[in-house]
Protein backbone atom coordinates (compact mmCIF):
# COMPACT_ATOMS: atom_id res chain seq x y z
CA UNK A 1 0.00 0.00 0.00
CA UNK A 2 1.40 3.39 -1.18
CA UNK A 3 0.31 6.60 0.88
CA UNK A 4 0.23 9.67 -0.78
CA UNK A 5 1.66 13.14 0.38
CA UNK A 6 -1.45 13.88 2.05
CA UNK A 7 -1.89 11.02 3.81
CA UNK A 8 1.91 11.21 4.99
CA UNK A 9 1.25 14.26 6.30
CA UNK A 10 -2.11 13.04 8.54
CA UNK A 11 0.30 9.88 9.82
CA UNK A 12 3.46 12.65 10.83
CA UNK A 13 0.62 14.98 11.89
CA UNK A 14 -0.73 12.45 14.36
CA UNK A 15 2.71 11.65 16.03
CA UNK A 16 4.07 14.50 16.50
CA UNK A 17 0.79 15.70 17.78
CA UNK A 18 1.20 12.99 20.36
CA UNK A 19 5.08 13.90 20.71
CA UNK A 20 3.54 17.81 21.90
CA UNK A 21 1.81 16.71 24.82
CA UNK A 22 4.26 15.41 27.20
CA UNK A 23 6.75 18.09 25.83
CA UNK A 24 4.10 21.04 26.58
CA UNK A 25 3.61 19.12 30.26
CA UNK A 26 7.07 19.07 30.35
CA UNK A 27 8.42 22.28 29.42
CA UNK A 28 5.17 24.81 30.51
CA UNK A 29 3.61 22.69 33.27
CA UNK A 30 6.26 21.19 35.26
CA UNK A 31 8.62 24.40 35.89
CA UNK A 32 5.58 26.11 37.69
CA UNK A 33 4.82 23.35 39.72
CA UNK A 34 8.31 23.41 40.67
CA UNK A 35 8.09 26.95 41.34
CA UNK A 36 4.95 26.27 42.94
CA UNK A 37 6.11 24.31 44.89
CA UNK A 38 9.13 26.94 46.48
CA UNK A 39 12.06 25.62 44.46
CA UNK A 40 14.58 28.20 43.67
CA UNK A 41 16.23 29.20 40.75
CA UNK A 42 19.47 27.69 41.00
CA UNK A 43 17.72 23.89 42.16
CA UNK A 44 15.61 24.52 39.14
CA UNK A 45 19.19 25.17 37.03
CA UNK A 46 20.31 21.79 38.57
CA UNK A 47 17.11 19.59 38.68
CA UNK A 48 15.11 20.49 36.04
CA UNK A 49 17.82 20.61 33.09
CA UNK A 50 18.17 16.77 34.38
CA UNK A 51 14.83 15.79 33.25
CA UNK A 52 16.20 16.61 29.70
CA UNK A 53 17.90 13.17 30.00
CA UNK A 54 16.04 10.68 28.43
CA UNK A 55 16.38 12.96 25.08
CA UNK A 56 19.64 13.72 25.70
CA UNK A 57 20.45 9.63 25.92
CA UNK A 58 17.99 9.52 22.54
CA UNK A 59 21.29 7.72 20.59
CA UNK A 60 21.45 5.16 23.01
CA UNK A 61 17.62 4.25 22.58
CA UNK A 62 18.05 4.20 18.68
CA UNK A 63 20.58 1.44 19.09
CA UNK A 64 17.71 -0.71 20.25
CA UNK A 65 15.22 0.94 17.87
CA UNK A 66 17.51 -0.25 14.87
CA UNK A 67 18.27 -3.93 16.76
CA UNK A 68 14.71 -5.15 18.18
CA UNK A 69 11.68 -4.65 15.73
CA UNK A 70 9.24 -6.74 14.33
CA UNK A 71 9.36 -7.29 10.77
CA UNK A 72 5.41 -7.80 10.23
CA UNK A 73 4.57 -4.70 11.96
CA UNK A 74 7.37 -2.78 10.88
CA UNK A 75 10.26 -1.21 12.01
CA UNK A 76 9.46 2.01 13.22
CA UNK A 77 5.93 0.92 13.75
CA UNK A 78 6.22 -1.73 15.82
CA UNK A 79 7.50 0.70 18.73
CA UNK A 80 5.77 3.53 18.00
CA UNK A 81 2.20 2.17 19.17
CA UNK A 82 3.25 0.37 22.56
CA UNK A 83 5.45 3.50 23.55
CA UNK A 84 2.00 5.55 22.76
CA UNK A 85 0.31 3.21 25.13
CA UNK A 86 3.28 3.37 28.30
CA UNK A 87 3.05 6.54 27.68
CA UNK A 88 -0.61 6.97 28.31
CA UNK A 89 -0.13 4.58 30.97
CA UNK A 90 2.20 7.01 32.86
CA UNK A 91 0.11 9.77 32.83
CA UNK A 92 -2.63 7.89 34.11
CA UNK A 93 -0.20 6.89 37.06
CA UNK A 94 1.02 10.47 37.31
CA UNK A 95 -2.88 11.45 37.91
CA UNK A 96 -2.65 10.17 40.93
CA UNK A 97 0.09 12.56 42.61
CA UNK A 98 -1.52 15.52 44.28
CA UNK A 99 0.18 19.03 45.18
CA UNK A 100 1.66 19.20 48.74
CA UNK A 101 2.39 15.22 48.14
CA UNK A 102 6.20 14.25 48.07
CA UNK A 103 7.74 15.97 45.13
CA UNK A 104 10.43 12.96 44.52
CA UNK A 105 7.16 11.04 43.27
CA UNK A 106 6.22 14.04 40.99
CA UNK A 107 9.96 13.82 39.42
CA UNK A 108 9.44 9.89 39.09
CA UNK A 109 6.68 10.47 36.89
CA UNK A 110 7.56 13.13 34.94
CA UNK A 111 10.84 11.18 34.35
CA UNK A 112 9.18 8.04 33.18
CA UNK A 113 6.57 9.63 30.92
CA UNK A 114 10.14 11.71 29.44
CA UNK A 115 11.37 7.86 28.83
CA UNK A 116 8.53 6.60 26.91
CA UNK A 117 7.86 9.90 24.47
CA UNK A 118 11.85 10.37 23.99
CA UNK A 119 11.96 6.66 22.61
CA UNK A 120 8.75 7.45 20.60
CA UNK A 121 10.56 10.54 19.42
CA UNK A 122 13.30 8.73 17.86
CA UNK A 123 10.97 5.77 16.50
CA UNK A 124 8.62 8.81 14.55
CA UNK A 125 11.71 10.76 13.61
CA UNK A 126 13.00 7.17 11.78
CA UNK A 127 9.84 7.43 10.18
CA UNK A 128 9.53 10.78 9.09
CA UNK A 129 12.95 10.66 7.24
CA UNK A 130 12.03 6.90 5.13
CA UNK A 131 8.28 8.20 4.11
CA UNK A 132 9.52 11.86 2.99
CA UNK A 133 10.88 12.72 -0.09
CA UNK A 134 13.26 15.32 0.06
CA UNK A 135 10.49 17.76 -1.73
CA UNK A 136 7.78 17.05 0.54
CA UNK A 137 10.38 17.72 3.76
CA UNK A 138 9.65 21.46 3.61
CA UNK A 139 5.68 20.93 4.24
CA UNK A 140 6.66 17.72 6.17
CA UNK A 141 8.39 19.73 8.70
CA UNK A 142 6.08 22.08 8.83
CA UNK A 143 3.18 19.65 9.63
CA UNK A 144 5.54 18.45 12.24
CA UNK A 145 6.09 21.52 13.79
CA UNK A 146 3.11 22.55 13.76
CA UNK A 147 1.42 19.60 15.00
CA UNK A 148 3.79 19.55 17.68
CA UNK A 149 3.18 22.71 18.88
CA UNK A 150 -1.13 21.97 18.75
CA UNK A 151 0.05 18.53 20.88
CA UNK A 152 2.24 21.56 23.45
CA UNK A 153 -0.93 23.34 23.77
CA UNK A 154 -3.25 20.14 25.22
CA UNK A 155 -0.04 19.53 27.09
CA UNK A 156 0.78 22.87 28.44
CA UNK A 157 -1.65 25.57 28.16
CA UNK A 158 -4.95 23.28 28.98
CA UNK A 159 -3.47 21.57 31.81
CA UNK A 160 -2.53 25.15 33.39
CA UNK A 161 -5.79 27.20 32.41
CA UNK A 162 -8.30 24.21 33.84
CA UNK A 163 -6.15 23.26 36.79
CA UNK A 164 -8.64 25.25 38.86
CA UNK A 165 -11.79 24.26 37.49
CA UNK A 166 -10.99 20.23 36.94
CA UNK A 167 -8.24 19.69 38.87
CA UNK A 168 -4.78 17.71 38.27
CA UNK A 169 -6.11 14.11 37.88
CA UNK A 170 -8.88 14.43 35.67
CA UNK A 171 -6.59 16.39 33.24
CA UNK A 172 -3.43 13.75 33.57
CA UNK A 173 -6.44 11.24 32.35
CA UNK A 174 -7.79 13.24 29.46
CA UNK A 175 -3.77 13.73 28.62
CA UNK A 176 -3.54 10.20 28.17
CA UNK A 177 -6.78 9.64 26.36
CA UNK A 178 -5.98 12.28 24.07
CA UNK A 179 -2.46 10.26 23.30
CA UNK A 180 -4.14 7.25 22.80
CA UNK A 181 -6.70 8.73 20.35
CA UNK A 182 -3.77 10.13 18.40
CA UNK A 183 -2.05 6.74 17.90
CA UNK A 184 -5.09 5.52 15.89
CA UNK A 185 -3.55 6.47 12.24
CA UNK A 186 -0.03 4.56 12.69
CA UNK A 187 -2.55 2.01 14.36
CA UNK A 188 -4.36 1.01 11.05
CA UNK A 189 -1.40 1.64 9.07
CA UNK A 190 1.37 -0.87 7.67
CA UNK A 191 5.06 -0.08 7.20
CA UNK A 192 6.50 1.30 4.17
CA UNK A 193 7.58 -0.77 1.45
CA UNK A 194 11.36 0.60 2.01
CA UNK A 195 10.46 0.02 5.71
CA UNK A 196 10.61 -3.79 5.21
CA UNK A 197 12.98 -3.67 2.86
CA UNK A 198 15.53 -2.84 5.67
CA UNK A 199 14.95 -6.37 6.98
CA UNK A 200 15.98 -8.05 4.03
CA UNK A 201 18.31 -6.05 2.13
CA UNK A 202 20.39 -4.01 4.71
CA UNK A 203 21.65 -6.61 7.41
CA UNK A 204 23.41 -3.72 9.31
CA UNK A 205 19.99 -2.83 10.93
CA UNK A 206 19.97 -6.01 12.76
CA UNK A 207 23.63 -4.67 14.63
CA UNK A 208 24.70 -2.32 16.60
CA UNK A 209 26.35 -0.39 13.62
CA UNK A 210 24.41 2.06 12.91
CA UNK A 211 25.44 4.46 15.42
CA UNK A 212 29.33 3.44 14.67
CA UNK A 213 28.57 4.62 10.82
CA UNK A 214 27.20 7.97 11.22
CA UNK A 215 29.20 9.26 13.61
CA UNK A 216 32.14 7.72 11.37
CA UNK A 217 30.96 9.61 7.69
CA UNK A 218 33.38 12.56 7.06
CA UNK A 219 33.02 15.89 8.74
CA UNK A 220 30.22 14.65 10.58
CA UNK A 221 31.76 16.67 14.10
CA UNK A 222 31.14 19.62 12.00
CA UNK A 223 27.60 18.72 11.25
CA UNK A 224 27.07 18.48 15.38
CA UNK A 225 28.48 21.18 16.34
CA UNK A 226 25.88 23.36 13.77
CA UNK A 227 23.03 21.74 15.39
CA UNK A 228 24.21 22.42 18.55
CA UNK A 229 24.66 25.96 17.87
CA UNK A 230 21.51 26.64 16.67
CA UNK A 231 19.71 24.55 19.01
CA UNK A 232 21.28 25.57 22.29
CA UNK A 233 19.75 28.71 21.96
CA UNK A 234 15.64 27.23 21.92
CA UNK A 235 16.79 26.36 25.71
CA UNK A 236 18.79 29.44 26.69
CA UNK A 237 16.26 32.13 25.49
CA UNK A 238 12.44 30.59 26.41
CA UNK A 239 13.39 27.98 29.08
CA UNK A 240 13.17 30.86 31.55
CA UNK A 241 9.59 32.11 30.39
CA UNK A 242 7.68 29.84 32.57
CA UNK A 243 9.17 30.75 35.88
CA UNK A 244 9.63 34.71 35.23
CA UNK A 245 6.18 34.58 34.01
CA UNK A 246 5.58 32.99 37.85
CA UNK A 247 7.80 35.48 39.51
CA UNK A 248 5.92 38.42 37.83
CA UNK A 249 2.98 37.13 39.74
CA UNK A 250 1.21 35.62 36.61
CA UNK A 251 -1.18 32.87 37.48
CA UNK A 252 -1.61 28.69 36.35
CA UNK A 253 -4.36 30.48 33.63
CA UNK A 254 -2.53 33.45 32.65
CA UNK A 255 0.82 31.38 32.05
CA UNK A 256 -1.31 28.57 30.10
CA UNK A 257 -3.16 31.37 28.32
CA UNK A 258 0.49 33.13 27.29
CA UNK A 259 2.66 30.34 26.89
CA UNK A 260 0.48 27.23 26.39
CA UNK A 261 -2.22 28.53 23.79
CA UNK A 262 -0.83 31.97 22.37
CA UNK A 263 2.43 31.18 21.95
CA UNK A 264 2.12 27.36 20.31
CA UNK A 265 -0.59 28.73 17.74
CA UNK A 266 2.65 31.57 16.81
CA UNK A 267 4.64 29.06 16.62
CA UNK A 268 1.97 26.56 14.11
CA UNK A 269 2.17 30.61 12.06
CA UNK A 270 5.89 30.31 12.24
CA UNK A 271 6.41 26.41 11.03
CA UNK A 272 4.06 26.88 8.42
CA UNK A 273 5.39 30.01 7.49
CA UNK A 274 8.72 28.51 7.38
CA UNK A 275 7.02 25.56 4.75
CA UNK A 276 6.49 27.81 2.52
CA UNK A 277 10.14 29.52 1.92
CA UNK A 278 12.56 27.00 3.10
CA UNK A 279 12.80 25.59 -0.17
CA UNK A 280 12.78 28.97 -1.89
CA UNK A 281 15.32 30.47 0.58
CA UNK A 282 17.65 27.23 0.21
CA UNK A 283 18.77 25.49 3.71
CA UNK A 284 21.63 27.87 4.11
CA UNK A 285 19.47 31.07 3.55
CA UNK A 286 16.90 30.44 6.31
CA UNK A 287 19.22 29.09 9.04
CA UNK A 288 20.71 32.38 8.62
CA UNK A 289 17.43 34.64 7.94
CA UNK A 290 15.36 32.94 10.48
CA UNK A 291 18.22 32.72 13.15
CA UNK A 292 18.93 36.19 13.09
CA UNK A 293 15.35 37.06 13.67
CA UNK A 294 15.97 35.54 17.01
CA UNK A 295 18.38 39.11 18.55
CA UNK A 296 13.86 40.00 18.50
CA UNK A 297 12.99 37.60 20.93
CA UNK A 298 15.94 38.45 22.96
CA UNK A 299 15.42 42.38 22.64
CA UNK A 300 11.65 41.86 23.75
CA UNK A 301 12.36 39.68 26.94
CA UNK A 302 15.01 41.99 27.96
CA UNK A 303 13.43 45.44 27.24
CA UNK A 304 10.06 43.35 29.42
CA UNK A 305 12.46 42.75 32.51
CA UNK A 306 14.11 45.77 33.03
CA UNK A 307 11.27 47.55 33.11
CA UNK A 308 7.81 47.22 34.74
CA UNK A 309 5.76 46.10 31.81
CA UNK A 310 6.30 42.28 32.31
CA UNK A 311 2.12 41.65 33.42
CA UNK A 312 1.14 44.23 31.14
CA UNK A 313 -0.32 41.54 28.14
CA UNK A 314 -1.39 44.36 25.86
CA UNK A 315 2.82 44.64 25.44
CA UNK A 316 3.81 41.05 27.01
CA UNK A 317 1.59 39.40 24.42
CA UNK A 318 3.18 40.91 21.14
CA UNK A 319 6.64 40.02 22.39
CA UNK A 320 5.70 36.35 23.42
CA UNK A 321 3.85 36.26 19.71
CA UNK A 322 6.79 37.07 17.72
CA UNK A 323 9.00 34.89 19.57
CA UNK A 324 7.23 31.82 18.70
CA UNK A 325 6.48 32.75 15.29
CA UNK A 326 10.37 32.91 15.00
CA UNK A 327 11.05 29.77 16.72
CA UNK A 328 8.14 27.69 14.60
CA UNK A 329 10.43 29.29 11.61
CA UNK A 330 13.85 28.68 12.73
CA UNK A 331 12.77 24.89 13.95
CA UNK A 332 11.64 23.92 10.37
CA UNK A 333 14.56 25.17 9.04
CA UNK A 334 17.03 23.69 11.33
CA UNK A 335 15.05 19.84 10.98
CA UNK A 336 14.34 20.17 7.15
CA UNK A 337 18.37 20.01 7.14
CA UNK A 338 18.82 17.67 9.58
CA UNK A 339 16.62 14.93 7.55
CA UNK A 340 18.28 15.89 4.02
CA UNK A 341 21.23 14.08 6.24
CA UNK A 342 20.25 11.34 7.49
CA UNK A 343 20.45 7.68 5.51
CA UNK A 344 16.65 6.54 4.79
CA UNK A 345 18.04 2.91 6.17
CA UNK A 346 19.08 4.66 9.33
CA UNK A 347 16.93 7.09 10.05
CA UNK A 348 16.34 6.70 13.58
CA UNK A 349 19.72 6.54 14.00
CA UNK A 350 21.17 9.71 11.55
CA UNK A 351 18.63 11.73 12.81
CA UNK A 352 18.07 10.80 16.36
CA UNK A 353 22.13 11.83 17.01
CA UNK A 354 21.67 14.87 15.50
CA UNK A 355 18.54 15.90 17.97
CA UNK A 356 20.54 14.50 20.89
CA UNK A 357 23.00 16.45 19.61
CA UNK A 358 20.62 19.75 19.86
CA UNK A 359 18.62 18.48 22.92
CA UNK A 360 21.78 19.05 25.20
CA UNK A 361 22.78 22.57 23.66
CA UNK A 362 19.09 23.09 24.77
CA UNK A 363 19.69 21.49 28.22
CA UNK A 364 23.20 23.23 28.57
CA UNK A 365 21.54 26.81 27.86
CA UNK A 366 18.60 26.27 29.53
CA UNK A 367 20.99 25.66 32.70
CA UNK A 368 23.22 28.39 31.82
CA UNK A 369 20.19 30.56 31.80
CA UNK A 370 18.78 29.93 35.10
CA UNK A 371 22.42 30.53 36.93
CA UNK A 372 22.57 33.82 34.82
CA UNK A 373 19.07 34.84 35.96
CA UNK A 374 19.56 32.97 39.53
CA UNK A 375 22.92 35.71 39.83
CA UNK A 376 22.38 38.40 38.08
CA UNK A 377 18.22 38.64 37.25
CA UNK A 378 16.58 37.73 34.30
CA UNK A 379 17.49 40.75 32.27
CA UNK A 380 21.36 39.60 32.70
CA UNK A 381 20.30 36.68 31.22
CA UNK A 382 18.79 37.80 28.03
CA UNK A 383 21.68 40.23 27.41
CA UNK A 384 23.55 37.13 27.19
CA UNK A 385 21.29 35.98 24.63
CA UNK A 386 22.87 38.63 22.05
CA UNK A 387 26.17 37.57 21.34
CA UNK A 388 24.87 33.99 21.92
CA UNK A 389 22.73 34.48 18.69
CA UNK A 390 25.17 35.85 16.92
CA UNK A 391 27.82 33.57 17.60
CA UNK A 392 25.52 30.78 16.61
CA UNK A 393 24.68 32.40 13.03
CA UNK A 394 28.82 32.44 12.51
CA UNK A 395 29.07 29.09 13.08
CA UNK A 396 26.41 28.06 11.01
CA UNK A 397 28.00 30.54 8.09
CA UNK A 398 31.31 29.01 8.09
CA UNK A 399 30.49 25.20 8.62
CA UNK A 400 27.70 24.74 6.18
CA UNK A 401 29.75 25.54 3.40
CA UNK A 402 32.62 23.34 4.66
CA UNK A 403 30.03 20.40 5.24
CA UNK A 404 28.59 20.88 1.74
CA UNK A 405 31.91 20.13 0.17
CA UNK A 406 31.91 17.02 0.57
CA UNK A 407 29.95 14.53 -1.50
CA UNK A 408 28.83 12.55 0.90
CA UNK A 409 26.40 14.89 2.23
CA UNK A 410 25.44 16.01 -1.06
CA UNK A 411 24.38 12.81 -2.05
CA UNK A 412 22.51 12.50 1.07
CA UNK A 413 21.02 15.75 0.67
CA UNK A 414 19.74 14.90 -3.03
CA UNK A 415 18.63 11.25 -2.25
CA UNK A 416 21.03 9.45 -4.51
CA UNK A 417 21.64 7.04 -2.03
CA UNK A 418 18.70 5.13 -1.72
CA UNK A 419 15.68 4.85 -4.38
CA UNK A 420 12.62 6.87 -3.75
CA UNK A 421 9.84 4.22 -2.76
CA UNK A 422 7.54 5.28 -0.15
CA UNK A 423 4.30 4.17 1.25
Amino acid sequence: MHLNFPSKLVLIGALYFSQGIPNGFFRHTVPVVFRDSGASLEQIALFYPALYAPWVLKFIWSIFVERFHSQKQGKYRSWIIPLQVLTAGAMVALANWQFGASISTFVLGVAMINIFSSIQDVSTDGHAVQILGYSERGWGNAIQVGTFWIGYVAGGGLILMLMNALGWSTLLVAMAVITLLATIPILISRGSILDNQSFSNNGSAKTFNGLRDFLGQPKVIKVLALVAAFRMLEGFIRSLLPTMFKDWGMDFEEIGLTLGIIAPVAALGGALTAGLFVNRLGRLRSLLVFGALQVLSACGYLILSIGSEGTNMSILLPVVIVDHLISGMTTVALFSLMMDWSRKRHGGTDYTCMDCIGVFAMMLGASASYLIAAYGGYAMSFTFAIPLIVISLVIVRRLYPQIKKDEHWKTLSSEKELSNEYV
